[in-house]
């Protein structure tokens, strides 16, 4: 079988079976045995991270903010956005998919379909350039820039469902990054996900979510933006399983209130980094 055949074959098993996800999760839930073939097959050895969007790191010196205006950064602060490109910088080769699969499968019409996930390292040479084209350095960082315009978290890590299915070789040469919507993400299901499949994809290190109760009005905003569907409003107010939370921030990004609020350690990039490196040599020839 060639590898654009593969390549072919995958992307109709995707498309087809992406909208029973959550059955599936669940499924793997009540039988630990079907969870331990999935986990040996599409889940082995993944270490992969959320990345708070850039906006929701921000200084919040009033009870309230405009939403989609201008945010304030501090200076000194290291934006999450920087631990791909430092990747980026990193890695020998790049290759941008042509489209994010899991929007197209999903028929997506709140974000666009293009671009799709980013590959890194040796692995992502041997992908089919029916799929996507190799970039350059400079593109890929720009890449990154235009997801977070486009409203997008990004991800990135070790994601063996991603060697399987795009036929890369060994898992420790392919590093990935998405760029997810709330919508349509694949990993919208980790929280019906058995616990030792879910928590192979985690918070960025270094981050974590604060709530104000006090000055939340219970508008339901965050519910509808969060990325893996773990906020619900409960007597007037946001309710968020904090076990499950990946502290993505878009509900911090979206709340005008400025009830929730991500705060980012600083030296988190540099130690998100490290988590990182070891896991795909990027540099190898």
């Amino acid at each position: 079988m060639t590898k654009n055949t593969f390549s072919d074959i995958s992307v109709r098993i995707i498309k087809l079976t992406f909208n029973s996800r959550f059955f599936l999760a669940k499924t793997c839930r009540k039988i630990p045995y079907l969870a331990k073939i999935v986990d040996n097959l599409l889940f082995e050895g993944d270490d992969i991270q959320v990345l708070p969007r850039d906006n929701s790191i921000k200084s919040m010196n009033t009870a309230e903010i405009k939403i989609n205006a201008d945010i304030e950064v501090p200076k000194d602060i290291v934006l999450p956005s920087e631990v791909l490109k430092e990747m980026i910088r990193k890695s020998r080769y790049h290759f941008l998919m042509d489209s994010c699969i899991c929007r197209v499968s999903n028929d997506c019409t709140d974000y666009p379909h293009e671009p799709g996930c980013l590959f890194l390292g040796k692995g992502s040479k041997r992908i089919s350039t029916k799929l996507g084209k190799v970039i350059s350095k400079e593109e890929a960082l720009e890449y990154v820039d235009k997801c977070q315009e486009a409203g997008l978290v990004n991800i990135i890590g070790r994601n063996k469902i991603d060697s399987v299915w795009l036929n890369t070789g060994p898992k420790e040469e392919l590093l990935s990054i998405c760029s997810c919507c709330q919508c349509c993400c694949l990993w919208k299901m980790t929280p019906e996900l058995p616990e030792n499949l879910g928590g192979s994809i985690s918070p960025m290190t270094g981050v974590q979510i604060n709530f104000n109760e006090d000055i939340c009005n219970g508008c339901g905003k965050c519910v509808n933006v969060c990325f893996i569907n773990v906020i619900r409003v409960l007597d007037g107010k946001a309710n968020k399983d904090m076990e499950k939370c990946r502290i993505c921030g878009r509900c911090a990004e979206t709340c005008s209130k400025g009830a929730v609020r991500v705060e980012i350690a600083d030296d988190a990039v540099e130690h998100s980094i490290k988590r990182v490196e070891p896991l795909v040599d990027v540099e190898l020839e």
